[in-house]
This record gives structure tokens, C-alpha cells and sequence, in this order.
């Protein structure tokens, strides 16, 4: 079955996109990415059902055989292939990887009309000619650029030298045609698709060239501006863009006059860009392409909520959503690797890879407090009602009561946790013993709990909505405390061993009811979600290959993580897609399940 994810995408690309090609006779377009994901989406399809890889390095040319049948590929690694667009099944592939490899890194591929050639222009200044009938290759020196392009008859190669000017080399005799000096260097170059012209384009200018005698016959030079970063072909061949940072600006041809600029729209370009049948789209690095219009919200790359909240992180941004609507859109002062919300939604903790912790409210979008340094590379967060707790990096937890206006600070803590409506801060004492403290004044809240045993504990949780609390030992021993009657004054409260856990564990949970605990296992670039049953003492169910950084929700137990297309997975305990919550262009929105969608924006169905 499909997965849920699949549905009202954008796009397929949650890396920037680094090279694209489009296909004037079928109307296929390719597009590739810096994780080295290809897709080529053919006419009727609604997303790309060809979907390969020829590595993992980033892919930075592309190029299809004319008629939209075969993709090639040419990756940073040196590694080039190709793919027929219908089945997948590859015809070609010539593989390079480490040192050797990025010395000859791909600039530019090209495939010839009939689909027998492939060539490429390398870092290394060398171009390749491999003739696919025979299974040769050949390889000549002294060029450069970031394109090559066969001829319509595949008998002659567009390339340029290394001084920037262009070189039409005849593959039967090697012989260069003659063609005048360029005023101002190219670093690619382009057949009109009569054939009759070419175009070339560098950082300062665009050089207009007849291809019959080499005569240069027009040339336009940049004054200021960022230079430069594309050219693109209208499909008829009447107009030529030059595709800049902000815009593109269009000349008419044969004439290479000015006709417009327009806003393409894409945030941080990478350079990439085609011309359709409808548009000139440029890709950005939030892994689309934009034809005008605003940015993306980008990748979700954290991921956080509680009850009704759903939080996303898009880089430095966070988007919120409460009951399936995508509410807001709140700016942070750098990236970040968590996101956290209390269970009333009121306050967001922002957790960036680098820089302090901050501190928001969730209904303004306003910083509550300026950030304090010392919680910098905080390994935990805990959030619950008006309290925020932060373990320091150095060791030791600071927390604020932001509701009495007070902060409190200790040197001693191994661990910690909060619990959901910030009555109790759990602390893990130097010697590996717990202790449960009362935010509003940083003294004991009841008497210490009695260790299980002599063994350190590692990590500990509260369970939400109850006075029930979870430890788990640096010996994989996961146990259970009532606190209910020492939270009231009584004796120190006595755990109970639930089982043994003999794998890694880097977050848990205890979950509204108190029947079940949640593990996140780390395994590899991915983690497994384990549900223990605390009362029945025994592993229920596990949910494996889930994103490094899916959370549970403690409040129901459902488990989010981040998804491509600017998206949170919803899962039910047992790993069934239960719902997705995506941001697309333009700052419209979509959420869906498996009967339809749940809530849209109302310009959602343009921006998808």
C-alpha cells in the first residue's frame, strides 16, 4: 500500500536540488538532489514514479536522451549512469568513489539523439566519450564549464575550453570548428533547439554565436547585480534566461534583446534550472523548484508535540499546529535539533544544534526570556506548565518557574526529568540515585526514592497525568515507582523491577494511563520505538525503521517523525500511518489521513 506520505507531495526532494533536465519532445523532467536521489516525472504522472540513486554523493549533472527514455547521471563522486525512464533497469554505469573520484567530479552529461554516446565534462578538465554499442571510451584534455551537448545529429560536441570560450568539436575527424573570441569568459553553453545558434553564458555576460560559420552575431553584459548562475531555452527556442540569484532575465533570440525579469522565487537557488512548456523553474534549497511566487517552509528536520500540538522545525523555523491546522510560523535565532511543547501548548522550547536554548511563547511567537548561554549543547529538555528544565552541557540542571519569575541552578545531576504539568523535577544524584525535587523552590518534594539496587540509573521519565515515575539503570534494569504516597508526606516511595532491556536507549516515555512505556532504541541513521506494558512487564509491540528522531507523544502514544515534502508522520502505537500534517509553498498547508484530508488551507490545492 502507499504510504500516506506519498499523497498531496510537492516534491520528492527534502535535500536541495543540484541539477535538473527537461525533455522539450516528451515533456519528462528530471531532478536530482545533494543526497543523490533522481526522479523523472513523465507526463500524467502526478509525482515522479522513477525514483534511483547512483550513490550517495550529490548528483550535479543530468541530462535526457530526447524523447524522454533515458535518464543519465553524473554524480561529484566521478560516478556516471544510465536508466531507462519506463522500467529503471540501467543501461549504463562507469562508477569512481574516494579521492580519485572528487578529483573528477561531474560538471555536466549529455546523451546523443539516437541514445548511442554519453559524454561528460569532468573537474579534471578531461572530456569522456563512451560509445554504448561498442563499450568503449575515449578521453581528451584542455576543457572546462559546467555543460556539454551533442549536436542534432550527435556528430559534433558543444564544450568550452579552458579559457571560457567554446570549442564544436567534430567526433569522426577531432577537429575543433572554428568560432570567435567571446568578450567575456562562458562557463556554459547551449544549442538552440533549430540547431542553427549557440548560446554561451558566464558570471558577467550572454554570447550569441551562428553555428554554420562560428560568427559571433550578439553578446549582453552584466553590470552589478550577483552574476550569473544558469542559462535555459525556451522550448521553442525563441527566448534565452538568464537565471541569477533573484530573477530571471529574458532576451529574445535571434536578436538577444531584452523582453522581461521576472522573480523566480526561490530561496537560496543552487543554480539548477529548466524552461517547461509553462515556465522557467529554478530550484532552491528547500528541494523544489519555484516559478515565482514565495519559498517553501523547507525539510522538517525535528520534530515535537503533546495532545493536540504538533510542532515541526524547518531548519531555524518552527511551524506549529493545533487540531490538524497549521497555525503559525515562528523565526528562531539558528537551526535546530529539538523542538519541545508543554502539554497545555503554551510555551515551546527551541533546542539548536548550536547556541543557547529559547524559550517561547506558543500563542505570540515571542522569546519569554533572553536565551541564557550557559545551555548551549544541552543533551536534555524537559517543559511542564510553567517550568522549563535544561541539563547543561558541562553537567548540572538549570531550570526557570517562569509563572514566579524565579531560576534555580545545580552542579550535581547526572540526569533529569520533568514531569508534564511541572510539579516534579526528577534529578539523578552523582552516585546514580534519584531524588524528586519541587521546582517552585529547588528542595526536596518527597522523600528520596529507594534505589532498586546499587546500579547508577541512566534515565528516568514521569508518567503523564500520574504520580508514577520510570527509571532505567546503566545495566538495562527499566523499574516503576508510585510516588502518590510519599508525594502526600509518606515513607520513601519503592520501586518494582518491570524487565530487562539489553539494548541502547536514548529517550523514554511514560504514557497517559501508566499501562505502557515507551523506548526509542538508536540503530544506525534510524531508531526503533519499544512499547513495554509496565503492568504486564513485557516487551507488546516495536515499531523498527523510523526516522533517528521520531518522538512519542505522551499524552495518546502516538509516535511523529519528520517526513519528506516539508511534512510530520503521525503513526498509532503499532506503526500505522495515521495521519500527515504537510507545509507546502506560499505558507499554504494540508493535513490527511487515510480517509482524505482532515483540514487544507484555502489555496492548498494550487500549491500542490
Amino acid at each position: 500500500m502507499p504510504s500516506l506520505v506519498d499523497q498531496f507531495c510537492p516534491n520528492v526532494h527534502d535535500a536541495p536540488i543540484t541539477a535538473c533536465a527537461f525533455d522539450p519532445y516528451s515533456g519528462a523532467t528530471a531532478t536530482a538532489d545533494a543526497s543523490g536521489m533522481v526522479a523523472v516525472q513523465r507526463p500524467g504522472e502526478a509525482s515522479p514514479q522513477l525514483r534511483l540513486r547512483l550513490g550517495q554523493a550529490s548528483v550535479s549533472a543530468l541530462a535526457l536522451l530526447r524523447g524522454g527514455s533515458v535518464v543519465v547521471v553524473g554524480d561529484d563522486e566521478g560516478s556516471i549512469g544510465a536508466w531507462r525512464c519506463d522500467t529503471g533497469e540501467p543501461i549504463f554505469q562507469d562508477a569512481r568513489d574516494g579521492a580519485r573520484g572528487r578529483v573528477r567530479g561531474m560538471r555536466g552529461v549529455a546523451i546523443s539523439p539516437e541514445g548511442a554516446l554519453v559524454a561528460c565534462i569532468a573537474r579534471d578538465g578531461l572530456l569522456r566519450v563512451w560509445d554504448l554499442t561498442r563499450d568503449e571510451r575515449k578521453a581528451w584534455s584542455g576543457f572546462s564549464g559546467d555543460t556539454v551537448e551533442f549536436d542534432l545529429r550527435g556528430e559534433r560536441l558543444l564544450t568550452m575550453d579552458t579559457d571560457g570560450q567554446p570549442r564544436l568539436m567534430n567526433l569522426l575527424t577531432l577537429q575543433s570548428q572554428f568560432m570567435d573570441r567571446l568578450q567575456t569568459p562562458a562557463e556554459r553553453g547551449r544549442f538552440t533547439p533549430d540547431g542553427t545558434m549557440v548560446v554561451c553564458a558566464g558570471q558577467a555576460g550572454i554570447s550569441l554565436l551562428q553555428v554554420a560559420d562560428g560568427a559571433l552575431v550578439g553578446s549582453f553584459a552584466t553590470q552589478g547585480g550577483s552574476g550569473i548562475m544558469n542559462l535555459v531555452l525556451s522550448p521553442d527556442g525563441a527566448k534565452v534566461g538568464a537565471v541569477t540569484h533573484r530573477s530571471v532575465h529574458v532576451f529574445s533570440l535571434p536578436d538577444l534583446q531584452p523582453v522581461e525579469s521576472l522573480r523566480h522565487g526561490a530561496s537560496n537557488p543552487t543554480g539548477a534550472a529548466i524552461w517547461t512548456a509553462e515556465a522557467v523553474r529554478v530550484a532552491g534549497d528547500d528541494g523544489l523548484l519555484h516559478s515565482g511566487g514565495g519559498a517553501s517552509a523547507g525539510p522538517v528536520t525535528a520534530v515535537g508535540g503533546f495532545g493536540g500540538v504538533r510542532i515541526a522545525a524547518h531548519g531555524d523555523r518552527i511551524g506549529l499546529w493545533r487540531d490538524a491546522e497549521r497555525q503559525q510560523e515562528i523565526t528562531t535565532a539558528s537551526a535546530l535539533r529539538e523542538v519541545h511543547v508543554d502539554r497545555d501548548g503554551q510555551l515551546l522550547v527551541a533546542v539548536p544544534h548550536r547556541g543557547p536554548v529559547e524559550i517561547i511563547d506558543a500563542q505570540r511567537g515571542r522569546r519569554v526570556m533572553d536565551p541564557d548561554p550557559t545551555t548551549s549543547g544541552a543533551p536534555q529538555v524537559g517543559v511542564g506548565g510553567s517550568v522549563v528544565a535544561v541539563m547543561l552541557a558541562r553537567g548540572g540542571v538549570r531550570w526557570w518557574d517562569l509563572a514566579r519569575n524565579k531560576g534555580f541552578g545545580l552542579d550535581w545531576p547526572r540526569a533529569m526529568a520533568l514531569s508534564g504539568g511541572g510539579t516534579w523535577l526528577g534529578v539523578v544524584t552523582p552516585g546514580g540515585a534519584v531524588r524528586v525535587l519541587d521546582p517552585a523552590t529547588g528542595r526536596d518534594a518527597m522523600a528520596a526514592p529507594v534505589p532498586m539496587s546499587q546500579v547508577p540509573v541512566r534515565r528516568l521519565a514521569f508518567v503523564n497525568r500520574r504520580p508514577d515515575m520510570l527509571v532505567l539503570d546503566e545495566e538495562g534494569y527499566l523499574a516503576h515507582y508510585d510516588l502518590e504516597a510519599a508525594g502526600r508526606g509518606g515513607a520513601a516511595a519503592r520501586g518494582r523491577d518491570v524487565l530487562r532491556l539489553q539494548v541502547e536507549v536514548d529517550h523514554l516515555w511514560g504514557i497517559t494511563g501508566g499501562q505502557y512505556a515507551a523506548l526509542r532504541l538508536p540503530e544506525g541513521e534510524r531508531a526503533c520505538i519499544l512499547w513495554v506494558d509496565v503492568q504486564a512487564n513485557a516487551v507488546v509491540a516495536e515499531v523498527p525503521d523510523l526516522h533517528r528522531d521520531a518522538w512519542v507523544d505522551a499524552e495518546n502514544g502516538l509516535i511523529l517523525e519528520p517526513a519528506r515534502a516539508g511534512a510530520i508522520l503521525e503513526r498509532e502505537m503499532n506503526g500505522r500511518e495515521r495521519c500527515v500534517y504537510r507545509a507546502l509553498l506560499d505558507g499554504e498547508w494540508i493535513s490527511f489521513g487515510a480517509r482524505g484530508i482532515v483540514r487544507a488551507s484555502p489555496r492548498a490545492a494550487s500549491a500542490i
